[in-house]
């Protein structure tokens, strides 16, 4: 009988990292499966240059240079996220069109450009902030539906590393008025005097 016990004991801790292997995989597949049903849900009105887009394609589009914007805890962007990625708060979506203008500049994010959002799988803040620069921005916004877990799936590395950029001015315009001149074009963007300054932002806010 105590032969019978050691047995069942080894066999219990020899298994174990394989059943918890499965189980997470088995765990992040679900999410990832319930994220791509939320698709079906996302209102059509945000169709035009918004685009839910896959892992891979959110690695093609980090290679051809779009800012990628973190909107996941300060604690969980330190351990690990994309390359380039500057991080806002979670409730960026939900500032005053100024406020998150002024917050987009100091974060050196060019939004007449491909911007990339990221959060965790089904992220609902960052769905929501998507929509909302889609609705303010000329540029192209997309999302990565899967999040950070489906990008790790797919084999693509994250980094610790924090990246510098100047500081891009920024005036957001809703879409639902008019669109006059005095909204900010990418070329009078890049002649700012302001990013005429030799200063470095920090991409990690707090």
């Amino acid at each position: 009988m105590p032969e019978s016990h050691e047995h069942l004991t080894t066999l219990y801790w020899t298994a174990r990292p394989a059943v918890h292997t499965v189980h997470s995989m088995i765990k992040n597949t679900a999410l990832l499966f319930a994220a791509s049903l939320s698709l079906l849900l996302i209102s059509p009105a945000h169709a035009g240059n918004a685009t839910a887009v896959s892992a891979d394609d959110a690695q093609t589009a980090v290679v051809q240079g779009a800012y990628v914007v973190d909107v996941r805890t300060a604690a969980a962007f330190s351990q690990g996220h994309l390359p380039q990625a500057v991080r806002l708060p979670a409730d960026a979506a939900q500032l005053p069109l100024k406020n998150l203008a002024a917050l987009l500049a100091t974060a050196g994010i060019d939004s007449s450009r491909t911007m990339l959002i990221v959060g965790d799988v089904g992220d609902s803040n960052a769905q929501a902030l998507w929509q909302r620069l889609a609705s303010v921005t000329s540029g192209r916004v997309l999302w990565l539906v899967g999040g950070v877990q489906e990008w790790q799936m797919r084999g693509h590395a994250l980094t610790e590393q924090i990246t510098s950029r100047y500081p891009v001015p920024q005036f957001l315009v809703s879409f639902d008025t008019p669109v006059n001149s005095s909204r900010m074009a990418g070329s009078r963007v890049r002649t700012s005097s302001l990013l005429e300054r030799n200063l470095p932002v920090q991409l990690a806010l707090n």
